[in-house]
């Protein structure tokens, strides 16, 4: 590991100081970026008719595309996530029952069900006991998208000489 010279007081006096200034920037723009977002995601609530398909097919849900200059912003809506397991003691268990009817076993079975032993370290407790393939494979199976959330990304600058 190389080593590193200590830096002079003046030196870590600023760093210190800048760091301060950029955080607090920060915390200014990610206020008016969280705005904008809400912003945006409540416009693509009252535009369903211009959502499209998530055109990633393992992805289930819809979204919406609002495109600037140079740049788009897709709010993404993931589709309802399916329960993982029903309480047979809760009141919409009986409903749920009943809807399904004769297809009960074909559309649920009884399962014994296992959390994991600590929620805050899984990620750490998965990266440190399995090989990364098998600790990336896992995470995507015991994890699942949920909220919306608004995506930038700069398009393509169009080729010179063509006009759009």
């Amino acid at each position: 590991m190389k080593t590193q010279t200590p830096l002079s007081k003046n030196h870590l006096t600023k760093l210190v100081e800048r760091g301060f200034v950029l955080q607090n920037q920060l915390l200014v723009l990610q206020a008016e970026f969280a705005g904008i977002k809400d912003q945006l995601k409540a416009e693509a609530l009252t535009r369903a008719g211009e959502h499209i398909p998530l055109s990633d097919k393992k992805s289930e849900g819809d979204q919406w595309i609002a495109t600037g200059k140079d740049c788009e912003c897709r709010i993404v809506f993931p589709a309802p996530k399916i329960k993982t397991d029903l309480d047979p003691l809760e009141p919409d268990f009986k409903t749920i029952k009943a809807l399904t009817g004769d297809h009960f076993r074909s559309l649920f079975h009884r399962v014994v069900s296992y959390e994991p032993q600590d929620k805050k370290t899984f990620r750490d407790d998965v990266s440190r006991f399995l090989a990364e393939s098998a600790a990336t494979q896992l995470l995507d199976l015991c994890t699942s998208p949920s909220e919306p959330k608004a995506v930038w990304k700069a398009l393509p600058k169009p080729a010179k000489g063509k006009s759009a």
